[in-house]
C-alpha cells in the first residue's frame, strides 16, 4: 500500500511539473531562443556549441511571436512538441536548422494551431522534425525550406500537415526528402487552399504506406494548385506521386489544377478519387509503374468516383511506362481527354495526350474505361504505329469490349506516330517547361530532346 501511495504522489509531481510548461503572456512579445534561454522554466537551454536545447514542450500564446534567427541550431528532445498560438516567424536571412538532439530520439515538432496565426518559413532545415498548422483564419508561407526524414510523430499526414481548413498558403522551392510519411497533407475533413509551385520531392514515403507524395483533400472554396513539381519515387510499392481526394463529398467550387509536373518512379503517377474537380495539363509522367499488382495501381493517371460527379479534363500529358495510361476503375466521372470537332465551344479541348509504352501482362492499355460513362479522348497520340481506328481500339478497353461500360470516343487522333520527334529551333519554342531525357525542367531550352506538351521536342 505504501508504494502505491508512493507512485500515485510521483504521478501527481510529474503531472504538476508538465503543467507548469512556459506560456508566453500573449502580450505581444516576440521570444527567440535565445531570448528564452533566459527564462527559467522554458525547457530551452544554450549548449556549448551555440546550440539550443529544447528540452520540454512551451507555448507561444496568441499574439506573440516565436522567431528563429539566422544560422539558428534548434536540437528537440524525444516527445517535445512546441505550440505556437501566435505567429511563427521562421525565416532567417540565411539558414536555421532544427533537428532532433540525440539518434533515437522522435520530437513531435511545432504545432502552429492560432487561429490568427499566421507561419512564415523561408530558409529553414527541419530534419526528423514536422510542422503542423492549423491557422484557420491566417495562412503559411513555406519558401526554400528543407523536410527531411520526418518521423511521423507529429502527423501521419505530411511532413508539412494541415489540420484545419485554411486558405492563402503557399509552398515554392522547397525540398522534401525521405520523409517516412507523405511530403504535404491534410485531413480527409478539412480541405485546404494552397499553391504548390518548384518543389522537390524526392523519394517520400519511405515507410512505403499507401499513401501519395502529395496527398491533399479538396473542396470547399478553396483552390488547389500543384505546378512545376519534380514528384521523383523510390520505387516503393505503396506509395504514389499526387493525389486529391474528397472521401466525404464536400461540395465544391474551388479550382484544383495539377499541371508542368515532372513525376517519375513512383507507384502510380497522379490519382484522384472520390468528387473532384480537376485540370491535369502539361505534366510528364514516366515509369510510375512500381506496383507489383497491376489491378491495385500503376497507372499513369486514375479516376476513382463512385458518385459519378467529377469533372476532369485532361490536356497535353506525356504518360510513359505505366502499367496503366489512364484508368477509370469504376462510376461514370465527366473525362474530357480530348473534345476537337468544335474549337469555339466550351468544352474544347486539343487533346495533346501522349502515350508510350504504357502496359502490363504484355498487353499496352493506353486507356482502360471500366466506368459506365462516355469519355471524349479525341486528338491524342496512342502507342500504335499508325493512328487509324483499328489499330487505337488495340490499346482502348470500353464499350467495343464490354456492352457494359462507357464508350470512348478517341477519333480523330493526333499522330501516326508516338514517338515522333518535331524539330524546331530555339528562336521557335513556346512558353511552359521543357523536359530533358534526365528529368531537368527549364524555360529556355537548348539544343537536344525535350518533352513539351505531350510531345517530343528536338531543338536544334
Amino acid at each position: 500500500m505504501k508504494k502505491f501511495y508512493a507512485f500515485l504522489a510521483f504521478a501527481a509531481v510529474a503531472a504538476g511539473a508538465m503543467a507548469q510548461n512556459f506560456v508566453s503572456d500573449g502580450t505581444g512579445n516576440v521570444y527567440t531562443f535565445n531570448a528564452l534561454s533566459q527564462i527559467e522554466g522554458t525547457g530551452v537551454t544554450l549548449q556549448d556549441d551555440g546550440s539550443y536545447l529544447v528540452s520540454a514542450g512551451f507555448t507561444i500564446a496568441e499574439g506573440d511571436v516565436l522567431k528563429l534567427e539566422n544560422n539558428d541550431i534548434i536540437k528537440m528532445a524525444n516527445g517535445v512538441q512546441v505550440t505556437i498560438d501566435g505567429d511563427a516567424d521562421f525565416a532567417p536571412a540565411d539558414t536555421a536548422v532544427i533537428t532532433r538532439d540525440a539518434e533515437g530520439s522522435n520530437p513531435k515538432g511545432f504545432w502552429m494551431l492560432g487561429d490568427n496565426g499566421n507561419a512564415e518559413l523561408k530558409n529553414v532545415t527541419f530534419e526528423y522534425v514536422g510542422v503542423v498548422f492549423g491557422g484557420i483564419n491566417a495562412s503559411l508561407h513555406a519558401d526554400n525550406c528543407t523536410f527531411t526524414l520526418h518521423n511521423g510523430k507529429s502527423s501521419s499526414s505530411g511532413a508539412l500537415s494541415f489540420n484545419s481548413s485554411c486558405d492563402n498558403n503557399v509552398v515554392e522551392n522547397c525540398y522534401f526528402i525521405e520523409n517516412t510519411v507523405n511530403a504535404i497533407g491534410n485531413g480527409a475533413n478539412n480541405p485546404v487552399g494552397i499553391t504548390i509551385n518548384k518543389c522537390l520531392f524526392w523519394h517520400n514515403v519511405t515507410a512505403n504506406r499507401n499513401k501519395p507524395q502529395i496527398n491533399l483533400t479538396v473542396g470547399g472554396a478553396y483552390d488547389v494548385i500543384i505546378t512545376e513539381n519534380e514528384v521523383i519515387g523510390g520505387q516503393f510499392t505503396m506509395s504514389g506521386g499526387i493525389g486529391l481526394s474528397n472521401m466525404l463529398g464536400i461540395g465544391h467550387t474551388g479550382i484544383n489544377i495539377i499541371k508542368d509536373n515532372y513525376i517519375a518512379d513512383n507507384r502510380y503517377g497522379i490519382t484522384t478519387i472520390g468528387s473532384v474537380d480537376a485540370k491535369i495539363i502539361n505534366n510528364t509522367m514516366i515509369d510510375n509503374c512500381y506496383d507489383p499488382n497491376p489491378n491495385n495501381g500503376g497507372s499513369c493517371i486514375s479516376i476513382y468516383d463512385s458518385s459519378s460527379s467529377s469533372n476532369i479534363y485532361i490536356e497535353g500529358n506525356w504518360m510513359e511506362g505505366g502499367l496503366w495510361g489512364i484508368t477509370v476503375p469504376t462510376g461514370a466521372p465527366n473525362i474530357n481527354l480530348g473534345k476537337v470537332e468544335d474549337p469555339n465551344a466550351e468544352d474544347y479541348n486539343p487533346g495533346n495526350n501522349t502515350f508510350v509504352d504504357n502496359g502490363n501482362s504484355g498487353v499496352l492499355y493506353d486507356l482502360f474505361n471500366n466506368g459506365t460513362a462516355t469519355i471524349w479522348a479525341q486528338g491524342n497520340t496512342w502507342n500504335v504505329a499508325e493512328q487509324t481506328e483499328e489499330n487505337i481500339e488495340q490499346v482502348i478497353y470500353h464499350q467495343a469490349d464490354d456492352p457494359n461500360k462507357g464508350l470512348v470516343i478517341f477519333m480523330p487522333a493526333h499522330s501516326d506516330d508516338p514517338t515522333a520527334v518535331e524539330e524546331i529551333n530555339a528562336a521557335q519554342q513556346s512558353n511552359g517547361l521543357y523536359y530533358n531525357l534526365m528529368g531537368i525542367p527549364t524555360t529556355q531550352p537548348t539544343s537536344g530532346i525535350y518533352i513539351h506538351n505531350g510531345k517530343k521536342i528536338l531543338v536544334k
